[in-house]
């Protein structure tokens, strides 16, 4: 019997697909491979992965009495999602977006616009005002999303730095003990904020949800919705930022259009996110399991199995994109694509992500027109270990 091949595939470059994800996705939409200690059907074709998404029989929990063993950072990511508990994930999950949807309303976001675009602002002023070269990530990539989360939790802004860092701890598959270590810190420092805003509400999600009529939430109630805004509301922007700041780079003829008319910003960023795939693609793939027998093509999921769609993949696919590698803004009316997955978990947060991300593109590259790395390419590193991957500096001058 062949050998199954294992995830992550080794990727030569620090963005886009891996070539034999690609090679798989040429021989077909679904393959079996080893990941993570157990046997997954991988998914890598836009058609099959967006309808799988929208398949209520796949879910996070693991339908399975042994369930695979997992790293400490991959169960608290799970727990969060409410994907834990195979018998009430579809109720735990439909209860935490039925409270967190209506404070991501589309009218929130764009009230928040202009203060988000007042960060950037500031942020790039202090970036051009400093002496390159400079690490952009933490002048700019870093900073923001956190900003914006302190914006949106009511957390002190002094405290960004502290939880950033968590965020990180936390999602760390290295170490199961750091993992741990770093969750706990997270849940007590959100169980204090949200005892604070019962007696000190303010113009934000907690007091909202404190404050939510007809609701019995308890305390530790509302710090999971919280943990899970703060741990997810961030870092894949983070992200985001600085692989829009290389992909941007990495074709000067789309940046120049971009500088020339600033209104490309919205359509510079769907094909940020649609491209965005860092390293082996760890930031690229969405975990499910088989709650039922699901058939794609010839191939027939049975109820346990494990799945990986691969939404990375599918937005490079070009039945999709016609030219899918290729970075451009005047893509004439492109498909959606599945960088914030799609169906019952569709990103919550997929409008404040693209209002900011509009903004650092709006500005970016006419503030500093002749931004560029200060150092190799191949030097700059994705941190594979982290399930979010990411960057840890940017080194830029200009």
């Amino acid at each position: 019997m062949k050998e199954l091949l294992s995830l992550p595939f080794e990727n030569p470059d620090i963005i886009g697909i891996a070539p034999q994800m690609l090679a798989l996705q040429k021989e077909g939409p679904i393959a079996k491979v080893r990941t993570a200690g157990e046997d997954a059907w991988l998914v890598t074709r836009y058609d099959e992965v967006r309808t799988l998404l929208a398949d209520r029989r796949l879910r996070l929990s693991d339908p399975k009495p042994q369930p695979s063993a997992k790293s400490a950072a991959r169960n608290f990511m799970v727990a969060l999602m409410a994907g834990d508990d195979h018998e009430t994930e579809p109720t735990r999950h439909a209860q935490m977006r039925a409270l967190l949807v209506p404070r991501f309303s589309t009218r929130r976001m764009r009230l928040m616009k202009t203060r988000i675009e007042h960060h950037v602002d500031e942020l790039l002023d202090q970036l051009a005002a400093s002496t390159p070269p400079a690490d952009l990530h933490h002048a700019l990539s870093f900073p923001l999303p956190t900003m914006v989360v302190c914006d949106l939790l009511g957390v002190p802004l002094a405290d960004r730095e502290r939880f950033g860092q968590w965020a990180r701890g936390t999602f760390d598959q290295s170490d199961n003990q750091h993992s741990a270590n770093t969750f706990q810190q997270v849940v007590d420092y959100m169980m204090e904020l949200v005892a604070r805003k019962r007696t000190e509400p303010g113009d934000d999600l907690l007091s909202e949800l404190i404050a939510e009529k007809g609701s019995a939430l308890s305390d530790a109630d509302i710090a999971h919705l919280g943990n899970a805004v703060l741990l997810f509301g961030y870092e894949t922007t983070i992200a985001r930022i600085d692989l829009g700041v290389l992909l941007l780079l990495r074709n000067p003829a789309q940046r120049a259009l971009l500088v020339e008319k600033p209104e490309l910003a919205p359509a510079a960023v769907e094909e940020i996110l649609r491209l965005g795939v860092g390293g082996n693609g760890s930031n690229a793939l969405i975990p499910r399991y088989a709650h039922g027998d699901i058939t794609v093509g010839e191939t027939v999921i049975r109820t346990g199995d494990a799945v990986m769609l691969a939404i990375g993949a599918a937005n490079y696919d070009d039945r999709a994109y016609p030219g899918g590698e290729l970075f451009d803004v005047t893509r004439h009316k492109p498909k959606s694509h599945l960088a914030f997955g799609h169906g019952a978990r569709h990103c919550i947060g997929r409008t404040l992500a693209r209002i900011e991300l509009t903004a650092v593109f709006e500005r970016l590259f006419r503030k500093l027109p002749d931004l560029r790395l200060a150092v190799p390419e191949e030097s700059v590193r994705w941190q594979e270990h982290r399930i979010t991957g990411g960057f840890d500096e940017l080194p830029v001058t200009f």
